[in-house]
C-alpha cells in the first residue's frame, strides 16, 4: 500500500511540475532591442545596416537581428527585426546582401535569414514554412562563434569557442560536411583571397591557424597549420584579426596575460598589449612591425584610405589599392611630426606627398605597401589603413594609422554622462577617405555610429546612438 501511495504521490508531483512548466511564458525582446550587441553590418547602399543583439545577459529568451536605416534627416530609424536563438554569437552577410547567417552559442548551431527587397525597403525574413519563432537550427559542435564564407560562397566556415573545432557547412544542402580540430578559443576567422587560405586567431595561444579547405572529387579536405607569432614580449590571447585594405598584410590585437579564472588582466615589465602587423610567406608567418599600446584591448576594425582621385572619362573613380614603393623618394626635409595632428583629427597626405613616415629600426622590416605616391594621372593610390581598437577598461577607442604605425587619435567616453566600455567595433569604407564606424558598449547596452571623413575638419563625427 505504501509503495502504491508513494507512486501516486510522485505521479502527482510530476504532473504538477509539468503543468507549471507548460504555463511558463517566454520573454520576448522588444523590437529593435539593444541588448549586448556583438556584431554589425553596413549595406552597400550607404544607409541601411544590421546589428546583432546577443542576449548574453539572458534578459530575454531570444536574441534579435535588427535592421535599421539612416533617413534623409540623419536619424536612425528602425525597419524590422527577427528573433534569433539565444545566445547569439556573430553573423556574416553574403556579398550579394541577400542572406545572413547567425551563430547561436547556447543552442550550438547556425540559423540563416533572407534579406528581401531593395535599398530603402529591405526586410528581414525567414524562409516560408518556418514554424515557431525561428527556423530549425542547423546543429554543429558546441559554442559556435566566429564565421565566414569561402570564396565562391558555397560553404560557411564556422569556428567554436569551447574546443576550437572548425565546422564546414554546405549551403546548398544546408548540412555540416566536415569538422576539423583547431586550437581552442577561436576568436575570429577570415578568408585571404591572395593565398586561398583561411586564418583563425585564438584567445588561448599566440598562434594563427592557417587553414586550407578545398573540395576534391571524393570529399571536402581541410588541413591546418599552426603558425606561432614570435612576439618581442611574452603574450597570448589574440582577440581580433583583420586584413589590410590591400589584402597584403594582416593585423592582430594581442591582449596579453588575461586570467580566465579571475577575469582580470595583469601587466608586468615582460608583457605589452600590442598591435602586430604580419604577412604570410610560404606557409610561415613573418612579423612586419609591432606597436605596443596600453590597456586591455578588445576587438579591432580596419578602414582603408587612399589619396584623392579625379574621375575618369566614364565618370568612375579608380579606387585601386595598389601602392608604389616610396623608399627611394623619401626625404628628411618634410618628415612628419606626430604633434602636427590635432587631438580630434587624423591627418592624411594628399597625392604627391613623399614624406618619410617613420624611422625604421634595425630589426624592423619596412612595409612598402603602407606608403604610396600618386602618379601624374592623379588616380587613386593606396596610402594605408585606419585601425580602430577598443580599450574597454580605459573607456576609449584608439585610432592607429598603419602608414605611420602610431596612435593618431582616440575616441574617449570618459566624459560621457553614461558609462561606455567599448568592445565590439566595425568599420565600412564608402570612398577613398570616407566610411562609417560602429562602436558597441557591450556591457552598457549602447552603440555609437560615426561617420569618418579624413578630408573634413571633423574627421570622426557622431551620427547617432543605439540604446
Amino acid at each position: 500500500m505504501s509503495k502504491i501511495f508513494r507512486f501516486l504521490l510522485l505521479t502527482a508531483f510530476a504532473a504538477a511540475f509539468m503543468s507549471c512548466d507548460s504555463d511558463t511564458k517566454l520573454i520576448y525582446p522588444p523590437d529593435g532591442v539593444v541588448n549586448r550587441i556583438t556584431d554589425f553590418y553596413f549595406f552597400d547602399d550607404g544607409k541601411s545596416f544590421l546589428y546583432l543583439s546577443s542576449n548574453m545577459n539572458r534578459r530575454y529568451d531570444f536574441g534579435e537581428l535588427v535592421l535599421m536605416e539612416i533617413d534623409d534627416e540623419g536619424d536612425l530609424v528602425y525597419k524590422n527585426s527577427l528573433l534569433v536563438p539565444s545566445i547569439a554569437g556573430k553573423m556574416v552577410v553574403a556579398s550579394d546582401e541577400k542572406n545572413v547567417f547567425v551563430t547561436t552559442r547556447d543552442k550550438h548551431g547556425v540559423v540563416r535569414a533572407k534579406i528581401a527587397g531593395k535599398s530603402g525597403s529591405y526586410r528581414l525574413q525567414y524562409d516560408e514554412g518556418t514554424k515557431g519563432d525561428y527556423p530549425d537550427i542547423l546543429k554543429t559542435k558546441k559554442e559556435p562563434y566566429a564565421l565566414t564564407l569561402n570564396e565562391d560562397e558555397s560553404k560557411l566556415m564556422v569556428t567554436h569557442l569551447l574546443n576550437g573545432e572548425l565546422s564546414v557547412i554546405d549551403l546548398e544542402e544546408w548540412k555540416v560536411i566536415k569538422t576539423s580540430k583547431l586550437k581552442f578559443g577561436v576568436t575570429e576567422i577570415l578568408y585571404d583571397k591572395n593565398s586561398g587560405y583561411f586564418l583563425a586567431s585564438h584567445r588561448s595561444s599566440g598562434n594563427i591557424s592557417l587553414i586550407e579547405a578545398r573540395e576534391t572529387l571524393e570529399n571536402f579536405v581541410v588541413s591546418v597549420l599552426e603558425l606561432p607569432i614570435d612576439l618581442p614580449t611574452k603574450g597570448f590571447d589574440v582577440r581580433s584579426l583583420k586584413q589590410s585594405g590591400d589584402g597584403e598584410l594582416f593585423y592582430a590585437v594581442f591582449q596579453n596575460t588575461y586570467n580566465e579564472d579571475t577575469y582580470e588582466y595583469a601587466y608586468d615589465e615582460d608583457t605589452a598589449p600590442q598591435i602586430v602587423t604580419f604577412k604570410i610567406e610560404d606557409k610561415s608567418l613573418k612579423i612586419v612591425k609591432t606597436l605596443a599600446v596600453s590597456g586591455n584591448l578588445g576587438e579591432m576594425a580596419v578602414l582603408p584610405y587612399s589619396s584623392e582621385s579625379e574621375e575618369s572619362g566614364d565618370g568612375t573613380v579608380d579606387d585601386s589599392d595598389a601602392a608604389e614603393e616610396s623608399d627611394d623618394d623619401e626625404t628628411d626635409d618634410d618628415e612628419i611630426d606626430d604633434n602636427d595632428v590635432s587631438e580630434n583629427q587624423v591627418e592624411t597626405r594628399a597625392a604627391g606627398d613623399s614624406d618619410e613616415t617613420e624611422e625604421e629600426s634595425d630589426d624592423e622590416t619596412t612595409d612598402d605597401s603602407d606608403a604610396a605616391e600618386a602618379d601624374d594621372s592623379k588616380t587613386s593610390k593606396r596610402i594605408g589603413d585606419l585601425i580602430f581598437v577598443t580599450v574597454p577598461n580605459d573607456e576609449k577607442v584608439i585610432v592607429i594609422d598603419s602608414a605611420r604605425n602610431s596612435v593618431r587619435d582616440e575616441i574617449s567616453y570618459k566624459d560621457d554622462k553614461k558609462d561606455c566600455k567599448p568592445y565590439q567595433v566595425y568599420a565600412k569604407s564608402t570612398g577613398n577617405t570616407t566610411g562609417y564606424l560602429f562602436v558597441s558598449c557591450f556591457q552598457n547596452d549602447r552603440a555609437y555610429l560615426y561617420s569618418i571623413d579624413l578630408m573634413s575638419e571633423e574627421v570622426i563625427k557622431k551620427i547617432g546612438v543605439l540604446e
